[in-house]
């Protein structure tokens, strides 16, 4: 119950919910009578959209979380844990189109980590959701069409979200070496969940999305569904940080 709570209100919370709601009470307010407060919240949820969807802004908000970590160096290690992300079981789509473009570019960074340590495991996780399958077993679907053999892979089916992650693999591969592979946005929370539970992993990012724009150019000040997604991705790390920071108090009893 309380992860379907966190969920949804974690949704309203990002940038294209929360600026239309915004924007509808700004309306209501207006046929109220509250001419100046529904004005000023009208331009705020106007404004608010418009910045959430440029690139410059996309690119200022994503910076600080993508370039925290450098990337995976050719570090020895004994395991290679790639985090769950989105998946969907579809007969009518090739295997290759089983996991989301953020699962599928997860995958292969681990797969290539693998790669150049022969004796290393490669470590899914990730619950199922509503699918049939856990995103965890649809990625080793993936990793042994790419060539992974069966035993080198290690599941783990049951967390829900990244602390879950954290927790079992702090449990399952406790003074182990290894390197966390996650899209480079989300690394910086990974990273902090992880070091909650007693583990300091080598960081692997990966998926990068914000990259410099050229300010002289006139379409990166046009608003674009990229720069919003780009926006909300980053707006959701900082709240999962914020989320995170708190429990991790609060376990403490701080």
């Amino acid at each position: 119950m309380l992860f379907t709570v966190k969920k949804v209100l974690g949704g309203l919370l990002m940038p294209l919910p929360a600026f239309i709601l915004m924007l509808i009470a700004g309306f209501v307010l207006l046929r109220g009578g509250w001419k100046v407060l529904g004005r000023s919240l009208c331009l705020v949820a106007v404004i608010g959209l418009y910045l959430s969807s440029i690139a410059p802004v996309a690119y200022l908000v994503s910076k600080p979380l993508e370039y925290a970590y450098p990337p995976y160096n050719d570090q020895p290690v004994d395991a290679v844990i790639v985090l769950g992300g989105y998946h969907r079981s579809d007969s009518r789509v090739p295997i290759t189109s089983l996991l989301s473009s953020t699962s599928m570019v997860r995958l292969s960074e681990g797969v290539r980590i693998l790669k150049a340590n022969p004796n290393a495991y490669l470590c899914l996780s990730g619950y199922g959701g509503t699918d049939e399958i856990s995103n965890a077993e649809a990625m080793s679907r993936v990793a042994q069409q790419m060539g992974v053999a069966e035993y080198r892979i290690v599941l783990q089916a049951s967390p829900q979200d990244t602390r879950g992650e954290a927790r079992k693999w702090s449990q399952a591969l406790a003074g182990q070496k290894v390197a966390l592979v996650t899209s480079a946005m989300h690394l910086p929370r990974a990273m902090q969940l992880f070091s909650e539970f007693g583990m300091t992993p080598l960081p692997a990012p990966t998926n990068f999305r914000s990259g410099a724009p050229d300010l002289s150019y006139w379409k990166n000040w046009i608003p674009n569904s990229y720069a919003l997604h780009t926006v909300t991705a980053a707006w959701h790390e900082y709240l999962g940080s914020a989320w995170a920071h708190l429990q991790s108090h609060e376990s403490k009893g701080v």
